[in-house]
């Protein structure tokens, strides 16, 4: 079970990082329109003119996910930190409860997809803290203080789990468009928010779309093909000059029976993303490349 809970996991994760998908060239065009620009009336009307767009133009869900996709497409990089809570419910002969928790800090380029992450994961088997570099010239990571080499033959399932090539803006857009008459858009200071609690079926196939973006895993697969979501609430904000994504909370309700047991989950997930663009390159430590 602590593997299914951790195939899980990292999927969700993954697609909390797509989020950010991969482009910021829409931030010059969606700018507002020049409505105010009509006629010749004198200046005393004219700062209403501009002021009424604002507050009473509020985007549709459609039009932030559609800028939000175009504004990720030129995104070089970006941070992120995310905080994970997981309540797990096994029943079976006897009924197991057990919290797993987990935060990470994490910067990311995308040409050439590399990362550098902090790991801090509680859970009923102890406290594990891991970093991890992951660039094309090897995996590095560092555990009980000590630098290893992941071995070349291991490399690839942790670099195809980092694939974004899966995960177009379009791609999402899509996605989240079967959701868009469930979000609600609001404004808090400089950022949009859109909001939705959303079921039914449409969220499992929405989740198996989004979760298929951490590779074509088949046993993630079969384990969504048994999965029952009961309700996902997300709350996803955008920079309004930007577009670009600055939070995504996620959390989501799932039942599945497996290996004769019914396992029940409870996740929540907040994930801030920063440093647009900021980052040129992921530098390896010394120690780290001297590490055998």
């Amino acid at each position: 079970m602590k593997k299914w809970t951790a195939v899980l996991l990292g999927a969700i994760l993954v697609m909390s990082m797509t989020a950010c998908g991969k482009d910021n060239k829409a931030a010059d065009d969606a700018a507002t329109p020049p409505a105010t620009e009509q006629g010749t009336t004198p200046s005393t009307e004219t700062p209403p003119a501009k002021e009424e767009p604002k507050e009473d133009a509020l985007p549709t869900a459609d039009e932030l996910l559609q800028k939000s996709a175009e504004a990720s497409q030129n995104l070089k990089s970006f941070a992120m930190k995310a905080d994970v809570k997981q309540h797990i419910v096994i029943e079976g002969e006897e009924k197991q409860e057990q919290d797993v928790n987990m935060s990470l800090d994490s910067e990311l380029t995308l040409e050439p997809v590399e990362m550098m992450q902090n790991v801090v994961m509680d859970s009923p088997e102890g406290k594990v803290e891991m970093k991890q570099y992951i660039t094309e010239d090897g995996i590095y990571m560092l555990m009980d203080g000590q630098w290893m080499q992941v071995p070349k033959e291991s490399e690839q399932e942790i670099r195809d789990s980092l694939d974004m090539s899966s995960a177009s803006p379009e791609q999402q857009v899509e996605q989240f468009k079967t959701l868009a008459k469930d979000f609600k858009v609001t404004e808090d200071g400089d950022t949009y928010v859109l909001t939705a609690d959303v079921s039914g079926d449409n969220l499992k196939e929405l989740a198996k779309s989004m979760m298929s973006q951490a590779g074509n895993d088949p046993q993630m697969e079969a384990m969504m093909d048994q999965m029952d979501i009961k309700s996902i609430h997300i709350i996803y904000g955008v920079q309004k000059e930007s577009y670009l994504p600055v939070t995504t909370d996620l959390d989501m309700v799932m039942a599945m029976d497996a290996e004769g047991q019914k396992v029940s989950l409870d996740m929540k997930m907040k994930s801030a993303y920063s440093k647009h663009n900021e980052i040129s390159k992921i530098e390896v430590p010394k120690e780290a490349l001297n590490a055998d």
